[in-house]
């Protein structure tokens, strides 16, 4: 759907949670010496100007990564290496850019590894563009990202995650999305595959659930992050992980603990992790 541009959300606490996740598997996967291939599905705009327009019409960045921003010399060192990207990208202190996904990437990622970034709508596109490749093997391609989840896969680098972040505006998406992700876990069994979900009152993301648990999968991991104060539209959000990297569901439940004692007292999380015989 090209209605879709995720600059009216940047930074709101589902991003908050989506990214750290993101980095912490990037991070670990960067300590292996082999190249890593990265797919971003659905890339986004890359960097976000909170101050913008689209931005500021709903202020969704108040209560995400402005709160963090507030309490970053609180957190834990569980946090360092995200807060560091923010001191990057925002030298003078004040908090005005956000990263996406891609920027995130390119900033945790080697030059032997190689980028591939998807974006649809046309002028998101246009901004991922023209977002630095910072000396990166980058490839970006004004398509729609689930395609390249049978043309991409297996990578010739033979270790790869893949990042899906649907905006689930086509409610189609969530029976759609396991049959694509099975058939790509047919091409590329050992890839990590990282989906992002939101939670909404309507409990749509139960049918997306449902098949990503029957999914033959070697392992996986479940995190969902609740704000109890919220009861309409987007309450929470989840991630499930195919092949997690070890230690993932450690490390995340020191970041979500942290994020309920420091930012949101009013919130619940949980984080399952199973290994099919």
């Amino acid at each position: 759907m090209l209605s879709y541009q995720h600059a009216y959300h940047a930074g709101n606490f589902a991003d908050v949670v989506k990214h750290l996740v993101l980095l912490n598997i990037l991070n670990y996967q960067c300590k292996k010496t082999k190249p890593l291939f990265y797919l971003d599905t659905h890339a986004g705009r890359g960097l976000y100007n909170l101050h913008d327009t689209l931005a500021v019409k709903n202020r969704e960045f108040d209560e995400g990564v402005m709160q963090l921003w507030k309490h970053r010399f609180d957190l834990p060192d569980d946090f360092a290496s995200y807060i560091s990207l923010l001191n990057t990208l925002n030298p003078d202190g004040i908090l005005k850019f956000y990263p996406g996904s891609p920027c995130i990437a390119l900033h945790a990622l080697r030059n032997i590894d190689r980028l591939s970034l998807a974006e649809l709508h046309p002028q998101e596109f246009e901004h991922l563009n023209r977002l630095p490749r910072l000396g990166k093997k980058v490839f970006i391609t004004h398509t729609n990202g689930l395609a390249l989840l049978t043309s991409l896969l297996p990578p010739k680098e033979k270790r790869g995650l893949i990042f899906i972040d649907p905006s689930f505006e086509i409610k189609q998406e969530y029976a759609l999305l396991p049959k694509l992700i099975a058939s790509a876990l047919n091409r590329f069994a050992q890839g990590i595959y990282c989906i992002w979900y939101p939670i909404t009152p309507s409990n749509k993301q139960n049918t997306l659930l449902q098949k990503l648990h029957k999914l033959s999968a070697p392992s996986y991991l479940n995190l969902e992050f609740k704000l109890l104060s919220k009861v309409e539209g987007m309450t929470g959000c989840g991630l499930w992980v195919i092949n997690p990297p070890f230690l993932l569901a450690e490390q995340m439940a020191r970041l979500l603990k942290a994020l309920q004692q420091f930012i949101y007292p009013d919130s619940d999380y949980m984080i399952k992790t199973s290994e099919h015989e």
